[in-house]
């Protein structure tokens, strides 16, 4: 999907647009969406991270923002959820193919159960419940690392494990096996464990409030240890006071 002039200044504004509705959905996640600047410099057929940056393909963007605008939330959510569960950076040493498959059914599971329009599924997804019930039945939690393991007890066919990463792809994950030096990578790491460990209770509240559905999301964070902090109920927090590009008295993402 080759991109023309016009397209990267198209995707920034569609990112923009599903960043703001993403925020003033979930204020609590205003760290970690100011944590991942737009760029343009990687090549990409969709969307991709390195932990650093958020790269886009524009007519990608805008063919998925013409389909439904909650299908642009949840793909940039399910690269956030990516960073925030610092799956890019637990792929060494294991296969490829079965972490990148494992990383987004977890994420993809916890995307089915948090409760937000802007990030609702464009198709029915029978076949996801199905593969959920039959992980549970091994696990009590659908993490990363529980369903690599599954995959390796329980091994697919070619033809299944082609179908299922179909089925859970939303992001291009290639600059996951980019090799950084290894303090870089271990400090943006680190800086993700950092940004998650700060969203801590408002976030506990809403999804505790949710019902069902944010209890399942609670089981998943609270097995990784991961606490998720916020400000709901405040229009700004001091984190997004700081996030570059916020224009001064404006309440929202930046432009």
């Amino acid at each position: 999907m080759q991109q023309q002039p016009l397209w990267p200044e198209i995707g920034h504004k569609i990112l923009t647009s599903a960043r703001t509705e993403l925020y003033l959905n979930m204020p609590f996640l205003d760290a970690a969406l100011c944590s991942l600047a737009f760029d343009t410099s990687q090549p990409t057929e969709c969307i991709a991270t390195d932990g650093k940056k958020l790269y886009y393909n524009g007519s990608y963007l805008a063919f998925q923002y013409e389909k439904a605008r909650s299908a642009v939330c949840r793909a940039y959510m399910h690269t956030l959820l990516h960073c925030m569960l610092r799956h890019p950076f637990k792929k060494k040493q294991r296969n490829p193919v079965l972490w990148d498959l494992a990383c987004d059914i977890a994420v993809e599971s916890i995307l089915d159960h948090l409760p937000y329009s802007c990030l609702a599924p464009t198709t029915l997804r029978a076949r996801r419940t199905h593969w959920y019930n039959a992980l549970r039945q091994e696990m009590q939690v659908l993490t990363a690392e529980s369903i690599y393991r599954y995959f390796h007890r329980y091994p697919l066919d070619e033809l299944e494990q082609a179908s299922l990463s179909r089925e859970f792809y939303q992001d291009d994950h290639r600059l996951w096996e980019k090799s950084n030096e290894e303090e870089q990578e271990e400090q943006t790491s680190s800086q993700w464990k950092q940004i998650s460990e700060r969203i801590q209770t408002q976030m506990e509240t809403v999804m505790s409030e949710a019902g069902a559905g944010g209890q399942a999301v609670l089981e998943q964070l609270r097995h990784y240890r991961v606490h998720w902090w916020g400000c709901v109920g405040r229009s700004v927090s001091p984190v997004w006071r700081h996030c570059p590009g916020r224009v001064p008295g404006r309440v929202g993402l930046p432009g």
